[in-house]
């Protein structure tokens, strides 16, 4: 595949950010967050933990990185379970016509659920560069996030 086409090269291109000002509004929040590459060449094999701190406030934090082939790889089986989980829906739905009674509950649970999975399975896709949150983990990183740096141009831009 085309690094242009599927987002991943040999350098990451997501970064950690920090927050720097939470603005509150009457429907939106904005968030204003200063994005820091992570530094360095994806390794060749596996994955390789990465140790950075943030230069605003000093905390650490332990990022993994993997190398090329296992994010690649990572993000077709992204593509493919949000493929089939929305084919689980459209049969689903598909089959409403003729399912009555308890199995029309069971098909229309089935419907929500392959929706969900498929969305779901999809937006992840779009923030997958092979870069995760190893230490603190994703509950406890206070103020800090994995973000694209601003001007990254999204697959559903266009």
């Amino acid at each position: 595949m085309d690094s242009q086409r599927d987002g991943v090269g040999s350098l990451t291109g997501i970064g950690y950010g920090h927050l720097v000002s939470t603005t509150p509004g009457a429907f939106v929040t904005r968030r204003e967050w200063l994005v820091l590459p992570v530094e360095g060449e994806r390794p060749e094999r596996g994955w390789e933990d990465r140790r950075v701190e943030c230069p605003a406030c000093g905390r650490a934090l332990t990022l993994r990185v993997s190398s090329l082939a296992r994010a690649r790889r990572r993000q077709k089986v992204l593509r493919w379970a949000s493929v089939a989980w929305l084919a689980v829906a459209v049969l689903c739905g598909l089959s409403m016509a003729f399912a009555g009674g308890g199995l029309l509950l069971l098909v229309q649970f089935g419907l929500v659920l392959g929706l969900t999975l498929a969305f779901t399975l999809y937006m992840r896709l779009g923030v997958e560069d092979g870069v995760s949150v190893r230490w603190p983990t994703l509950t406890r990183m206070r103020g800090h996030m994995l973000r694209w740096p601003p001007g990254t141009p999204r697959r559903w831009q266009p």
